[in-house]
């Protein structure tokens, strides 16, 4: 099997930055903004369409910024769309987004693009307070109207997409083990619903989280390479690309879309070393991966 044949998880950060400082999101806010040209995305499509990721399981138009910042967003749904002929029915493309800027023109330009097959939002919390909360600079009744509007727009279109929410709750959960009635609401009208505890994936930053779970997994398989180092390639918007969708910050890059194939990306030198590292029970070598607690799971499904 070549190296290549083990992407199964393809990220594309249309854009670097974001308009939320959320409590539990380690992005470097401090770093400069970046947005993906359409010159960038072409090159990718027309090598994903290529075939050159033969067990490509998912497309995704974020890493660590907010998607719906691209200033340009119809103009690269409609490559997405040129392109997707060439792409297997069985790779989910999908758009993650906090919500905030999904007015109903957003929306609806979305579902027309018939570019993407999924929908992703991230709410957290179990309570419009906790959600105010956690995802700073988020507003409950902007997020829950432009959510509402969406699935609306989406039921109409006459290809809807799968939609899902994605929602952090703390290790310790909710008071009395119950969602608020209006949160849980909102959560009820997706397709699909993650319920996830907090973590210190990036590695960069201590968030202040209790991931004690997670670390107790990754001692308990030492020797074993992250499922994400192991099937993930991320494109950030300059065309370099790093190695996994937890590393928000670029510390891990080695290496670019305007240099190199995918194919010479997956089985690149320093990719292939660190994963020896893991193999090898070597993890802590890596600087990248010394404070993360990898992900050993068989479907990251996203974050």
């Amino acid at each position: 099997m070549s190296h290549a044949d083990s992407i199964t998880l393809l990220n594309l950060e249309f854009n670097s930055s974001c308009n939320l400082r959320c409590k539990w999101c380690s992005l470097d806010h401090g770093k400069e903004r970046k947005v993906m040209p359409r010159e960038v995305l072409e090159k990718v499509m027309e090598e994903v369409g290529s075939g050159v990721f033969k067990n490509l399981r998912r497309i995704d138009l974020h890493n660590g910024g907010e998607t719906l910042l691209h200033p340009e967003l119809p103009g690269m749904l409609s490559v997405i769309r040129r392109h997707r002929p060439s792409i297997p029915s069985s790779v989910t493309i999908g758009l993650l987004t906090n919500g905030m800027l999904l007015t109903p023109k957003v929306s609806e330009q979305i579902c027309r693009s018939r570019a993407v097959t999924q929908v992703r939002f991230s709410i957290d919390g179990g309570s419009p307070a906790a959600f105010e909360s956690i995802r700073k600079g988020a507003k409950w009744d902007v997020v829950r109207r432009n959510v509402q509007s969406f699935m609306e727009i989406n039921r109409r279109s006459k290809v809807p997409v799968q939609t899902e929410i994605i929602c952090m709750i703390p290790a310790e959960g909710v008071p009395d083990n119950k969602l608020d009635p209006d949160f849980a609401a909102l959560l009820q009208l997706a397709d699909k619903v993650s319920v996830r505890n907090p973590h210190n994936w990036d590695g960069s930053v201590d968030l202040g989280v209790d991931d004690s779970g997670y670390r107790v997994i990754a001692e308990q398989r030492l020797g074993e390479v992250c499922f994400l180092l192991q099937k993930n390639l991320v494109v950030l918007p300059d065309g370099k690309v790093t190695v996994c969708c937890n590393d928000l910050n670029e510390r891990g890059v080695f290496g670019s879309v305007l240099e190199n194939t995918l194919g010479e990306l997956a089985a690149h030198p320093v990719r292939q070393a660190m994963i020896r590292a893991f193999k090898e029970g070597r993890k802590d070598e890596i600087e990248l991966c010394r404070g993360c607690t990898g992900f050993y799971a068989p479907n990251p499904g996203g974050k």
